[in-house]
C-alpha cells in the first residue's frame, strides 16, 4: 500500500517535471538535443559495426580469390606434369619395344651362329670371316 502511494507520487512528480521541461523553450531544446544525440550515437554505432562487417567480408573475399587462384595454378601444374609423364611413358614404351626387337634379332643371330658350328665345335671359314670382320 505504501509502495503504491510512493509510485503514484514519483509518477506525478515525473509528469510534472516533464510538463514543466517541455513548457519552456530551453527545456524543449534540451529534449531535442538529447533525442538528436541518441539518434546520432545509434547511427555512429551502426556505422562502426557495418564498417567492421564490410572489412571482414572484403578480407574473406580476397582470401577466397587467393585460394582459388592457388588451386587453379596447382591444377595447371598437375596437368603439365601428367603430360610430361605420359610423353615419357610413350618414349619408354617405344624404347622397350625396340630393345625387345633387338634382343630377338640378336637371339636369332646367335641361333644362326650356333647352327653353323658343327658338332665337333669347328667354325666354318665363312662364319670365321663374318665374325672376324665385325
Amino acid at each position: 500500500m505504501i509502495a503504491s502511494i510512493v509510485i503514484e507520487i514519483v509518477k506525478d512528480r515525473a509528469i510534472a517535471f516533464v510538463s514543466s521541461l517541455l513548457g519552456t523553450r530551453t527545456g524543449r531544446l534540451l529534449v531535442y538535443a538529447a533525442v538528436a544525440a541518441a539518434v546520432l550515437g545509434a547511427l555512429f554505432v551502426w556505422h562502426k559495426i557495418d564498417k567492421a562487417r564490410a572489412v571482414s567480408a572484403a578480407v574473406q573475399d580476397k582470401v577466397d580469390q587467393f585460394e582459388l587462384t592457388s588451386l587453379q595454378v596447382q591444377l595447371e601444374e598437375m596437368k603439365r606434369r601428367k603430360a610430361v609423364a605420359d610423353s615419357a611413358n610413350r618414349d619408354l614404351q617405344t624404347r622397350i619395344e625396340q630393345a625387345d626387337a633387338d634382343a630377338e634379332a640378336a637371339a636369332e643371330e646367335l641361333a644362326d651362329y650356333v647352327s653353323t658350328v658343327s658338332d665337333s665345335c669347328v667354325v666354318d671359314a665363312d662364319l670365321f670371316e663374318r665374325l672376324h670382320n665385325r
